[in-house]
């Protein structure tokens, strides 16, 4: 991340809690509550990726490999909760803890439900990766979730080959992606003529993949609910009780061609 930079998209990878991708025109109904979401990356309608990625985060512990990182949003206080207020009713806490080892990097994600209810809760990381013009891309996917001109789900799964043979080794289509693809098995591998990239992910049963036509960038996300979860599938969200925590891994490893 560019030194002075305090734009999320400068970074290499940013997080995405207390849930993950878009909820259609940042709202949703839970119980007796609405719950009114600010539309945070405008043009987009829906609210984006949480509050994490924009928010500070404090630094808990460093070293020259090693960092722990926490971000802890208040909430609204002892429910129940019955306004309109345009915010995430639960107080959590999160934290990221980053490791660099000879291996490559691991990070992992975490967030405590720090409220007197039930809270609803998903986590992703949001990586970006080198991409080349031979750049092609493997892993193992059950589906693709189609989606509408706002990015929202449509309903509709298509084969996981709907964008390529990603099974197999495939380069990246002439369109852009930015798909949700279900039932992934947790490993994606990015090769090309500077070597291989290894990604793995625990806590994660989706990956979305997010790769511009115009080449500019290749995202995998992994991801522990599907887009507009809260409005579509709840049941894909983890529900927190109160102290309880929800957390998702991801390492990343290199291999250069000699």
């Amino acid at each position: 991340m560019p030194r002075g930079s305090t734009d999320p998209l400068a970074s290499s990878c940013f997080p995405l809690v207390p849930y993950a991708n878009r909820i259609a025109d940042g709202l949703f109904t839970l119980g007796e509550n609405t719950v009114r979401l600010p539309r945070n990356f405008p043009p987009e309608t829906s609210s984006l990726h949480g509050f994490g990625w924009q928010d500070k985060w404090e630094i808990d512990s460093a070293s020259a490999s090693e960092c722990t990182l926490e971000h802890r949003h208040p909430g609204r206080g002892p429910g129940p909760w019955l306004d309109n207020r345009t915010d995430w009713h639960w107080a959590y806490q999160a934290q990221q803890r980053i490791r660099l080892g000879p291996q490559g990097c691991t990070i992992s994600l975490v967030v405590t439900n720090r409220s007197n209810r039930v809270m609803p809760a998903g986590l992703g990381l949001h990586p970006y990766f080198r991409r080349r013009p031979e750049t092609r891309l493997r892993f193992a996917a059950e589906g693709v979730m189609l989606v509408d001109e706002a990015s929202i789900p449509t309903g509709t799964m298509a084969p996981p080959g709907r964008f390529g043979d990603f099974a197999r080794g495939s380069p990246l289509p002439d369109e852009t992606v930015d798909h949700c693809f279900a039932g992934w098995n947790g490993v994606a591998v990015i090769e090309d003529n500077l070597g291989t990239i290894a990604l793995t992910a625990r806590g994660a049963p989706q990956l979305h993949v997010y790769a511009p036509v115009d080449g500019s960038a290749l995202c995998l996300e992994p991801v522990s609910h599907v887009p507009d979860a809260l409005n579509r599938t709840p049941v894909s969200m983890t529900f927190l009780p109160p102290g309880c925590t929800a957390s998702l891994g991801m390492g990343i490893s290199v291999s250069a061609i000699d």
